[in-house]
């Protein structure tokens, strides 16, 4: 029996059958298979995706199936020019070569599965010790998730203490980075959730100083993952370089450097954006309120980035620090302020790479 939502496979080819069928079982997606174009028109139309052998592409000009989008058609190889010519015209989207193209496969047989929603993602960035960014990114996220949308928080910070900590869900079992860190390649995003602790609707991925910085590889699967299903994804990131921030950093789509408002801080903070390294997201900053402090529109013009808001002293967030109860932070007052102008606003345009 088929189904409308699996993806049709269309080859006479046993090996290029085989590799496929062996692709889709990788990521989790039953397919439907036919060996000639002329019988599978009622599947041809209503099958999120349709994978051609390039056995069949003669096969499948002759057809004469209505054009549709979502057509790869794929080879044992690297696809030559006479294959993009007939794929050209019989309007597939992609002529695929395997193994060469086969994450790019991997991804769209993945997709009709769990289809991709790219959401949003925040960096926030002390620029020094104990600006406060770990708290403005907790309340970045927990506010994201009260306007609708998957909510994440994710640790990338080793030294902080650890993100559950800060949102009193130290004792709540699921994932953290060092169960996290061996991972790599496509990941389920609802799996992924499934897998990590939640706090007020938000999913949490905390850092562990006892493992150390998570690899690269992993950061880019979980980031891609959590952007998959849509909504805001905020980092609490490190003030020092590694790869696995330098990673986060080059997908992140804004951030946000809290500095407090005194000299040595803007002296610190200008160090800390210097040392970005391959960043392409739009760089702002959050300047937090000290006793005979500076101007929050000089730390801005002498940083040279554009204020996203001031963050004044406040009891609630010393005491949802202190108690652990996450929820405090959404009745802080300036808090809530620049989170608002933050998730409100449509994320700025990346640089050109």
């Amino acid at each position: 029996m088929t189904q409308p939502h699996r993806p049709l496979l269309l080859t006479a080819d046993t090996n290029l059958l085989d590799d496929l069928l062996e692709m889709a079982a990788a990521v989790g997606v039953a397919v439907d298979v036919a060996v000639e174009p002329a019988i599978c028109s009622s599947r041809w139309r209503t099958a999120p995706l349709v994978v051609v052998g390039s056995d069949l592409a003669p096969s499948l000009r002759l057809a004469e199936l209505e054009a549709r989008a979502g057509v790869l058609l794929v080879a044992s190889g690297s696809p030559g020019a006479g294959l993009h010519e007939i794929g050209v015209r019989i309007g597939v989207e992609q002529c695929i070569g395997l193994p060469g193209d086969e994450a790019t496969l991997l991804d769209r047989l993945a997709d009709t599965a769990e289809p991709s929603v790219r959401g949003r993602i925040i960096g926030v960035l002390p620029g020094r010790g104990g600006a406060g960014a770990s708290v403005l990114a907790a309340a970045l996220a927990l506010t994201a998730a009260t306007h609708g949308g998957p909510a994440w928080l994710v640790d990338l910070d080793p030294l902080g203490g650890g993100a559950d900590v800060g949102m009193g869900a130290e004792l709540t079992g699921g994932a953290r980075w060092p169960d996290l860190g061996v991972l790599a390649g496509r990941l389920s995003h609802t799996a992924l959730r499934a897998a990590v602790p939640e706090v007020l609707g938000t999913a949490v991925i905390a850092a562990d100083p006892r493992a150390g910085e998570p690899a690269p590889e992993a950061v880019r699967a979980v980031l891609a993952a959590a952007r998959r299903g849509g909504g805001t994804v905020v980092l609490d990131l490190a003030r020092h370089r590694s790869a696995g921030r330098d990673e986060a950093i080059t997908i992140t789509d804004d951030l946000v450097v809290v500095v407090p408002a005194e000299v040595r801080a803007v002296l610190a903070a200008r160090a800390v954006i210097k040392g970005l390294g391959p960043a392409r997201a739009v760089v702002r900053v959050a300047v937090r309120t000290v006793p005979a402090g500076l101007p929050a529109q000089e730390v801005a013009r002498a940083l040279g980035l554009r204020s996203v808001g001031v963050l004044t002293d406040d009891p609630s967030v010393r005491d949802a620090m202190l108690t652990g109860e996450a929820g405090g932070l959404l009745r802080a007052g300036s808090l809530a302020a620049v989170c608002a102008s933050l998730l409100d606003a449509p994320a700025p345009a990346r640089a050109a790479a």
